[in-house]
């Protein structure tokens, strides 16, 4: 690529006066640099846009609707928002269809009943796609009446909401497709699958797991969160249904018996001990802490799905005692942090990733002290 960064006003105007003879007058003022100088601002603009035109050719580079035009040459497309499906519980019977609004301001949603799920007990998609479906748990009112209705609440994430594919993610996709050629079953072609599902956030692929022609797939939803049932069932009945598995009814090929699951959660105890800043005190600094470690664990979910160096379908997942100490010490008022401990243990914590057993790391309780 060309560097047009570099073409701007200052050296563009020079660039200029350095053909006019010396003999002429080329101080700030004079006519010639006041002739060139308008010149020199219309080629700096210039040259912007050529740079812009130039990262916008590029798959490496390019950035929103220029992104999604150059994907398309990989054969993907930008996941779209989805919305969340949640669980309701009424103290009654509700009609299908109709509609309840959360009770959260200005961050106030919708919801629509979809189906039956058990007695009283529904299941409800928001009509606002993205992971703003998943943030409120408690009462509901209804906007659809409903005759003698007293209770309605809304509980579990069935199927955790997601916004649309940010472009890093998607430009890592585009390339992988490029690289790795997504066919017939291979390793690429079940991610290609199982991640445009929506509600599904991260996925490891466990090929031959359990003798030859079986394969495991291990699943996080798009809050990064062991997967709800609803979401391995869907994506068990698009891979390979039962009871005909291995029979090639879904998108599996012949003769692979395909087994979806999730993650375990291991809860992540921390301890530690704080040298705080002049007017901070302990109590104001607890939850800011705990958000820390709480951030950095959900980055390392973000990446549990990402093969380590050794080979396409091996994973690892650690909890580092130095990201962890750094995240720390990213919180305003925390000078220092000493006696770090990971579920009572100075090292760091090292989670199972293999055919028999995945983990992913979620905060337990945080214990600082000064």
């Amino acid at each position: 690529m060309i560097d047009f960064t570099a073409k701007t006003y200052r050296s563009l105007l020079q660039a200029q006066l350095d053909r006019v003879p010396n003999s002429l007058d080329k101080r700030e003022g004079s006519l010639i640099q006041t002739a060139v100088g308008a010149g020199a601002y219309a080629l700096e603009e210039f040259y912007l846009e050529l740079d812009q035109v130039q990262r916008g050719a590029y798959l490496q580079t390019a950035v929103g609707q220029d992104l999604d035009y150059l994907v398309m040459l990989a054969g993907v497309s930008r996941y779209p928002a989805s919305p969340a499906v949640r669980l309701g519980v009424f103290d009654r019977e509700v009609p299908i269809g109709a509609r309840f609004s959360t009770i959260d301001g200005a961050d106030s949603v919708n919801f629509v009943v979809t189906g039956q799920i058990g007695e009283w007990t529904y299941q409800l998609a928001c009509e606002t796609p993205g992971t703003i479906g998943n943030q409120y748990t408690g009462p509901i009112l209804p906007i659809t009446f409903v005759q003698g209705l007293g209770s309605a609440q809304l509980t579990d994430i069935l199927v955790a909401g997601d916004n649309a594919e940010d472009d890093e993610s998607l430009r890592e996709r585009a390339i992988a497709a490029l690289n790795e050629q997504p066919f017939g079953g291979n390793v690429a072609d079940y991610k290609r699958v199982v991640l445009a599902i929506d509600g599904v956030g991260g996925l490891q692929v466990y090929p031959t797991w359990d003798g030859g022609g079986t394969v495991k797939l291990s699943l996080l939803g798009a809050d990064w969160m062991p997967a709800s049932a609803q979401l391995i069932e869907t994506v068990q009945n698009t891979v390979d249904p039962p009871p005909n598995q291995g029979l090639g009814y879904g998108t599996a090929p012949i003769g692979a018996r395909v087994t979806v699951t999730t993650p375990e959660p291991v809860a992540v105890q921390v301890s530690a001990t704080l040298a705080l800043g002049p007017g901070y005190a302990l109590a104001q600094l607890r939850e800011p802490v705990e958000r820390a470690a709480a951030d950095y664990l959900l980055s390392i979910r973000r990446d549990w799905d990402k093969p380590d160096a050794s080979g396409l379908t091996h994973y690892s997942c650690w909890v580092y005692t130095a990201r962890l100490t750094a995240a720390i010490l990213q919180v305003p008022g925390v000078v220092n942090v000493t006696a770090l401990r990971i579920n009572g243990a100075a090292a760091d914590l090292e989670l199972a990733e293999n055919g028999l057993l995945q983990q992913i790391p979620v905060l337990g309780e945080v214990e600082v002290r000064a």
